[in-house]
């Protein structure tokens, strides 16, 4: 099986909308016009924005913990991968050094984000996960399809 394509990103944009709840969209650039979205929960939400210095918590959230127990023990995060989507649920991966050994995790993509923002290691998506922004000729021509569909 041939290996996935992955790109990296740079941009990390979170965003909360009364209707269709709390996103997290990874970009390559500020400027680019491939993304991945996902919906992520309150407490994701938290620990992404303490990440991005958004928030200020008074406690450890659970991530800071796990990061303190590894980092007393050696162990270093090199990357995370966000890998696949099988039935709507997005896969991710942690690879760590463990004893000069690279070896890797099963995660929720939103608990390794909050990982690799805090460690500063890259966040990389696989190729086929991305999507890309429509221009506003796009908008109006799907919008057009739509209103001449009957149902």
């Amino acid at each position: 099986m041939a290996e996935a394509e992955f790109i990296t990103t740079g941009e990390v944009l979170l965003k909360s909308d009364r209707n269709q709840g709390n996103m997290v969209v990874l970009k390559e650039s500020e400027d680019s016009k491939r993304y991945f979205l996902m919906f992520i929960g309150e407490s994701e939400m938290t620990a992404i924005a303490k990440e991005k210095g958004f928030v200020d918590p008074k406690r450890p959230l659970t991530h800071d913990m796990y990061l303190s127990i590894l980092e007393r023990a050696g162990v270093t995060i090199d990357r995370i991968e966000i890998n696949d989507m099988i039935e709507n649920t997005y896969y991710a991966r942690i690879y760590a050094q463990i004893d000069g050994e690279l070896v890797d995790f099963d995660s929720r993509p939103s608990d390794a984000v909050a990982l690799a923002l805090h460690v500063k290691c890259p966040i990389r998506i696989s190729e086929k996960l991305m999507r890309r922004e429509l221009t506003p000729e796009q908008v109006k021509e799907y919008e057009s399809i739509v209103k001449t569909v009957k149902f």
